[in-house]
């Protein structure tokens, strides 16, 4: 049997438990939270057991680095947020967990010396005076500004300017050589070919010999050495890789220092991590690998690889890399591998004291009592791939999340990457998986089997054949209809659940339309037609086509408690429901905002449902709005005794929770 969710090699060990999501507590550093302490508040994000998952701040948080600040401290961490969340932070370092996870403590802000937009990457660099710099991306330029650690700001700026780059540049890095000079690195893509158009999501599509039409752009290493970067008016860069390095670009450049060697480690979009070798005399790059114990490549879990070297201490240093859905910690083994590659431990979670509840980005929960302890856990998917589990180790009526954990199916950690061919907006999209779980008792045996849809427009089942309190998942199945393997919208999470006296199963069909179908047994369904408005029209998704299609999160409940299960479906901002010119959230008044939770009344029957027009979720009289992407409700009895609530996902990462009496639609 195929099992799709198999992991590359690199990452199919014990160590993948300790990634991203498999955290370990270290003990005086748990947070006690008492019964009656209250741990849930209407309108903001759920909060964890300390320490927890790092959270980032925005979608994305780029690691710029680390410096010391105080002597005989750890260096702290430098991190930069995206244009979605626009801010730089200062974490300072608390420790590490029995496990070695590193704790850094809640993000300080920081200010800088220029307007922030979010698309000014930059990089820290910590010279030999102790001086701590902090260097952006202008262009053809950089900005350099210094730290002041008293004033928690970087002081006033000035302009380098690059010259000897053929074309703009990306994963910046600055470093030092043994004999004293300044290496400074960038990332250039090769040149498109001549006359290719460029590669746009919505416009190019696979041809039909499934190869993506456009040419896929790599990237080398340009260089430059600089005797002072204190007082340097402008360094000239010169070629020091082949331009075909890596697929895509460079996300971020480090540096490493081993005795009288140094090398630059370059972690890339697609992950994986080179270790070039910088000579000063003459100057060139010599490209090695990151590798593991077995000489394999180290990949970055999640898509990207924003890399910055720590020394903790005289035994513990290594790589902290962010992506999409937290930040981890490889740890250096101070080894070379025959072919002189650098030999570094599987990555383990970095974590943070007291952080929100945090799943990755763009996640999409599900509240349920996973473990058959009576208790409201999380089920969440991600943009990573994965599906995490939070157990729930309070109450439900004050929920104590522990630190998440990947789940398994047939042995092995679900993780869902589209790859080369199986994301709509193509191969750069390869290690998007946007998992998107469904819980229920899918086969009605009384265990909660799980059902998604993801990047790749495939809705699968993962069929529970455990026990009440352990449950034991089947490799992912499709699910078949006529026939046929069932398909549509893409990143959609399908509404499943009792309709009447029958097992429901909603998605978007290929027309971008709400389709019901009926379960026949585990793997197979039937058509039950496109669910409609009173006035007999479909129920139509998004206002445009490509990668804006799909992009629903339907969740089966009776929200008004009037006895006949409605729909709640959260958006994002391009979602047009029911219709593209009055749709919402795309159609209301203020346009772009940001996707929102939709709630579609049946007014019909179970068996017969029938839909009034959406309306908008709202919190205190005000829509609540959440971010670009899309967003992914759920609700249960949790929080205040007896009443039905609201938790919503949201693309940074974390959950929402709305007491019933603060919503309004």
């Amino acid at each position: 049997m195929k099992r799709s969710c198999k992991i590359h090699d690199c990452l199919r060990s014990k160590g993948l438990m300790l990634l991203i999501c498999m955290l370990y507590v270290l003990p005086g550093m748990a947070q006690k939270t008492m019964d009656d302490t209250p741990v849930l508040t209407s309108g903001a994000p759920v909060k964890g057991k300390s320490p927890g998952a790092f959270a980032l701040p925005s979608l994305t948080g780029y690691v710029m680095g680390t410096a010391v600040l105080e002597k005989n401290r750890p260096p702290a961490l430098f991190l930069q947020s995206d244009k979605r969340n626009i801010g730089t932070y200062l974490y300072y370092f608390e420790g590490f967990t029995d496990k070695g996870n590193p704790v850094y403590a809640a993000p300080v802000k920081l200010a800088l010396p220029f307007p922030e937009t979010g698309d000014k990457r930059g990089t820290i660099f910590q010279d030999a005076n102790n001086k701590i710099w902090g260097i952006w991306q202008f262009g053809m330029n950089l900005v350099m500004a210094e730290f002041n650690k008293n004033k928690l700001r970087f002081g006033e700026k000035r302009l380098i300017a690059i010259k000897g780059l053929p074309s703009g540049y990306s994963g910046l890095g600055i470093g030092q050589l043994p004999n004293g000079k300044k290496v400074m690195l960038f990332g250039i893509s090769e040149k498109r070919p001549e006359g290719e158009k460029e590669m746009k999501f919505d416009s190019l599509y696979y041809t039909p010999e499934g190869f993506w039409p456009a040419t896929l752009p790599r990237s080398g290493i340009y260089g430059a050495l600089i005797n002072d970067i204190a007082v340097a008016a402008s360094v000239k860069a010169r070629q020091l890789s082949s331009p075909d390095e890596t697929y895509f670009n460079y996300s971020a450049i480090t540096f490493y220092n081993d005795r009288k060697e140094t090398y630059a480690i370059a972690g890339t979009r697609m992950g994986n991590m080179f270790a070039y070798k910088i000579n000063g005399a003459p100057f060139s790059a010599e490209r090695k690998y990151v590798v593991d114990e077995r000489h394999n490549i180290l990949r970055s879990p999640t898509i990207h690889a924003y890399a910055g070297y720590v020394k903790f201490n005289e035994r513990q240093e290594g790589i902290l890399v962010s992506g999409e859905g937290g930040i981890a910690y490889y740890k250096n083994t101070a080894r070379k591998d025959k072919k002189g590659n650098l030999i570094f431990n599987e990555p383990i979670a970095v974590m943070q004291r007291n952080p929100e509840l945090y799943g990755g980005s763009l996640v999409v929960p599900e509240l349920t009592d996973w473990d058959g302890d009576g208790l409201l856990d999380i089920i969440s998917g991600n943009s990573a791939g994965y599906i995490i589990f939070f157990k729930n180790d309070g109450s439900n009526k004050n929920p104590v999340y522990l630190p998440p954990v990947f789940l398994n199916a047939g042995g092995e950690v679900i993780h869902i990457q589209p790859g080369y061919r199986e994301d709509i907006q193509g191969p750069g999209e390869a290690r998007w998986g946007y998992t998107c779980p469904t819980i229920t008792d899918w086969n009605e045996d009384g265990l909660p089997d799980i059902l998604t849809g993801d990047s790749r427009g495939k809705f699968m089942v993962y069929i529970n054949r455990g026990r009440k309190t352990e449950p034991l998942l089947e490799p992912e199945e499709s699910l078949y209809v006529g026939g046929m393997n069932m398909h549509g919208g893409w990143r959609v999470k399908p509404g499943a659940g009792k309709l009447g006296n029958r097992m429901a199963y909603i998605i978007l069909d290929k027309d971008n339309e709400f389709h019901l179908y009926w379960r026949i047994d585990d793997y197979n369904v039937e058509d039950g037609g496109k669910l409609k408005l009173e006035d007999g029209s479909f129920i139509k998704a998004n206002r445009r086509p490509g990668g804006q299609v799909g992009r629903a999160n339907i969740h089966l409940v009776d929200w008004d408690l009037d006895g006949v299960t409605d729909l709640l479906v959260g958006t994002g901002r391009s979602n047009a429901i029911p219709n593209p010119k009055t749709g919402l959230p795309y159609n209301w008044g203020k346009k772009n905002e940001g996707g929102a939770v939709l709630f579609l009344r049946n007014s019909g029957t179970d068996k017969a449902p029938v839909f009034e027009f959406p309306k908008m979720m709202k919190y205190k009289g005000r829509v609540m709005l959440f971010g670009v992407h899309d967003c992914a409700p759920t609700t249960g009895y949790l929080g205040d005794k007896g009443t039905l609530n609201l938790i919503v996902g949201i693309e940074k990462g974390v959950y929402m929770y709305y007491q019933r009496k603060d919503l309004s639609w």
